[in-house]
């Protein structure tokens, strides 16, 4: 009896802290494509210490860090919605992934009279444009690429 009590107790004190946090929680305003923009230029500024290896002087984990509240520091300048370092990577990670899904819809048309592919925002075509020509996005120049693929000019 006592283990059941106990059972009952712990799960009502934690569904009163969910819900506690979740009335706590508030939404905070969309990213504007000018938050976007700035967000993409600061991390190119840094990206080889964002994406770098972590060897050699001046590249630690704790520089790493800094370099990411720097971007923060500077993109919340000024602001009402005041993001955090979690919430911008997870940002950029977004930006990321659709520009290459744009870019991937745009080399590789659907058939079947389906609505053209839309266009990169700019945020997004700030990102293509820096990954334009690595082997993440065009492959490797020595390759075979049987589908005949190329990068965009």
């Amino acid at each position: 009896m006592k283990v059941r009590n106990y059972i009952v107790c712990l799960y009502t004190l934690t569904t009163m802290a969910v819900e506690e946090n979740s009335a706590k929680r508030q939404r905070k305003s969309n990213w504007s494509s000018r938050e976007e923009i700035i967000l993409v230029e600061e991390v190119q500024k840094r990206e080889s210490l964002l994406f770098g290896k972590l060897s050699g002087p001046g590249r630690t984990a704790l520089d790493k860090a800094k370099a990411w509240q720097d971007i923060v520091s500077h993109l919340n300048a000024g602001k009402s919605a005041q993001r955090s370092v979690l919430e911008i990577k997870k940002k950029y990670q977004n930006i990321k992934q659709k520009a290459k899904e744009k870019r991937s819809d745009i080399m590789r048309p659907k058939t079947g009279g389906e609505k053209k592919p839309s266009s990169p925002s700019a945020s997004e075509q700030l990102v293509l444009d820096n990954f334009e020509g690595r082997p993440s996005m065009c492959g490797l120049t020595s390759g075979i690429d049987t589908a005949g693929n190329r990068c965009l000019q």
